[in-house]
């Protein structure tokens, strides 16, 4: 574009929200709602496909992507805590209140579903798979600490690596702008192992494609803490659409882990990018039914595997497998995100406020919901 050009164009509009702070930005909120459905939808399709159970692909397999909510989920998680604790970095007076409020975030709520489940295994020497009745994996799990073997939960995957990010984070707290090389070296490290899949433990999780996803969410808030960004319409609508391309058209492109991660977590990145400039330029107005879904995303994450369990059960002494799949699907996800709200509700939340009241030896601020980046 010519400099004459660019010079007859009007300046970007003047923010209605400022570049930087602790902003709760609603559009992200949304997001996680429907990243959270995404996951559900998914784990709904695999688990009608069990031979135990209908023993059917429903929707053509057209579900088998829809476990890409979680490539938003990190790419959110590395964007909130870099937008929020930025100005943490090289405080290590910070560490502590940043790893509190990590820590609340995470254990309490996780805690809640995790430990009762590990409870019924090692009662139930015939219920779940091996792992799950592996004393050592109940330690491992209880603290998200990397192991070989699937955490007794097993969405609590994705909170593993969750922590290794906040801890990587929390160097830089501690560190300063000098740590600040762990996060390049590590994307590097990443980027090169990917030659050397299968990868063993512990480098299977330290080295996983989808850490990269968590630097991506780093970069948009530098990004975003540096400038306004032309066009945040065009690119909210652009990473959406991109993201759900790849989802429904690109069948197979998850076989090859990193290339999924570049297509679900670059869309992902452009899309929050966009979003978030659009509400602080442009302001949104979301529904509040909206924003409770969001909010509940992670009880959702957490729990609506168990629901979708004892759901199922139900489901294949009421109605022979001859039934519609679409019908099942409906009742199953259904089932999944109310027992996600209600456990935010009822759980979550109160625990959350509970956690905050000055009779605790310790005083916890409250996270905004878009503060909370995880699932």
């Amino acid at each position: 574009m010519s400099s004459e050009v660019m010079h007859q164009l009007p300046p970007p509009p003047t923010p209605t929200v400022p570049l930087t702070g602790r902003v709760k930005f609603e559009a992200l909120e949304v997001g996680r709602g429907i990243a959270a459905l995404l996951v559900v939808l998914h784990h709904t399709g695999n688990i009608i496909a069990e031979p135990r159970f209908y023993n059917a692909v429903p929707w053509g397999g057209h579900l088998k992507n829809f476990n890409v909510g979680i490539d938003f989920f990190f790419v959110l998680s590395g964007f909130i805590i870099a937008w929020v604790h930025s100005r943490d970095i090289g405080q290590p007076e910070r560490l502590g209140h940043y790893a509190l409020r990590r820590f609340l975030r995470i254990y309490p709520p996780y805690w809640g579903i995790m430990l009762p489940l590990a409870v019924l295994y090692l009662l139930n020497p015939g219920a779940g798979k091996a792992q799950q009745h592996d004393l050592a994996n109940v330690f491992f799990s209880t603290f998200l600490l990397p192991y070989p073997e699937q955490p007794i939960l097993g969405v609590a995957w994705t909170l593993v690596h969750e922590m290794l990010f906040y801890g990587l984070f929390g160097f830089l707290i501690l560190w300063g702008r000098r740590a600040a090389l762990l996060l390049p070296v590590w994307a590097v490290l990443i980027i090169t192992a990917q030659f050397f899949t299968p990868l063993d433990f512990p480098l299977s999780i330290l080295l996983s494609a989808f850490n990269l996803e968590f630097l991506f969410g780093v970069g948009a808030a530098l990004i975003l803490r540096q400038r306004s960004v032309p066009m945040p319409r065009f690119l909210t609508i652009a990473g959406c659409l991109t993201f759900l391309a790849f989802m429904f058209f690109a069948r197979n492109i998850q076989d090859v882990s990193i290339l999924a991660r570049l297509a679900f977590g670059g869309s992902a990145t452009v899309a929050i990018i966009g979003a978030v400039q659009w509400e602080r330029q442009y302001g949104l107005r979301i529904p509040k039914p909206l924003m409770l879904f969001g909010s509940a995303s992670y009880s959702i994450y957490l729990i609506h595997g168990v629901a979708l369990s004892a759901t199922i059960h139900i489901l294949t002494r009421l109605f022979p497998k001859t039934s519609s799949l679409s019908l099942f699907i409906l009742i199953l996800a259904t089932a999944g995100l109310s027992a996600g709200i209600g456990y935010h509700l009822c759980v979550e939340k109160p625990l959350s406020r509970w956690l905050r009241t000055p009779r605790l030896p310790f005083r916890a601020t409250s996270p905004t919901p878009s503060e909370a980046g995880s699932p």
